[in-house]
């Protein structure tokens, strides 16, 4: 299947718009917080590493809202605790 007939990847999609949605939130309140963005790194370097998962991090916390599952840590954020 070509990646144009797919709906998933139509931006009219309301499925690919929760998601950029989403995307830019958790973007928006980063830059607030000053915490560091994908895109402000080479793309697979250690800091764009570290970077994708803080940042997979906040969705879920955004997704899974004041729970007890929000306090999951994955990846390098895991490391020590």
């Amino acid at each position: 299947m070509e990646k144009d007939n797919d709906p998933l990847f139509e931006s009219d999609d309301p499925h690919f718009q929760r998601a950029r949605a989403l995307s830019l939130s958790v973007g928006a309140i980063r830059r607030a917080q000053g915490k560091a963005s994908p895109n402000d790194f080479p793309v697979g370097s250690t800091e764009w590493h570290i970077a994708v998962e803080d940042f997979a991090n906040d969705v879920l916390t955004a997704l899974m809202g004041d729970t007890d599952f929000a306090d999951l840590r994955f990846g390098h954020a895991n490391i020590g605790k």
